[in-house]
């Protein structure tokens, strides 16, 4: 956790000098493209300084967000955009929250073991709507480390799936269906070549 209060500022987080505008504009977008809502509660988990939070607030101004984070210096950064942004502190299973319109969740599962990851998805699938979508990042390849976790699309499909979600080619799970859904993230943001991006549902 050190290492996230460490950085808890714009250069420190997401070091990618002048791409960081168009890389954010580019990820909120995408997000709220796919989310496919325009009032309610959204839920950005792993919400760090608020960088996403803040740009979907911008394109959605009758939403309101709560960011979720780990980092208390993470989160006091993010408090600075708004009042229609509020923050969690702690571990989802604790809060009593209303239920979300949508989620997202980007540059936070990479980083998370398995076991960690369940949890969060179950937690994810209690609290969203019927009808909702969740939007999330992954990396699928190179070195497992202790905060890195590369998964194979199907493993990502499964992790979805057991959760209770489900994706929108159908409301049975079959990964012909969907891997035509997993957007490479040169579609998405130019950044990075082992990143994946899917849209999952919870099932009306």
């Amino acid at each position: 956790m050190t290492y996230w209060d460490d950085n808890a500022t714009r250069a420190g987080v997401f070091n990618v000098g002048d791409m960081y505008d168009e890389y954010t504009a580019r990820q909120a977008a995408f997000i709220v493209e796919q989310l496919d809502v325009f009032e309610g509660q959204l839920l950005d988990l792993g919400c760090g300084i608020g960088r996403l939070s803040g740009a979907v607030l911008d394109r959605l101004p009758n939403v309101d967000v709560e960011g979720y984070d780990t980092s208390r210096p993470m989160l006091e950064e993010a408090s600075r955009i708004g009042a229609r942004f509020t923050w969690l502190f702690g571990d989802l299973l604790s809060v009593a929250a209303p239920p979300y319109v949508g989620a997202w969740c980007v540059l936070t599962f990479q980083h998370l073991p398995d076991h960690t990851v369940k949890r969060h998805l179950a937690d994810l699938f209690s609290i969203l709507k019927p009808g909702a979508r969740l939007v999330t990042q992954w990396v699928t390849s190179g070195e497992e480390g202790p905060m890195s976790y590369p998964r194979s699309p199907s493993r990502i499909c499964d992790l979805h799936r057991n959760a209770g979600f489900a994706f929108r080619a159908g409301p049975r799970y079959r990964f012909e269906d969907v891997k035509r859904q997993f957007l490479h993230d040169s579609h998405v943001t130019g950044y990075a070549d082992n990143w994946l991006w899917v849209t999952a549902e919870k099932p009306a």
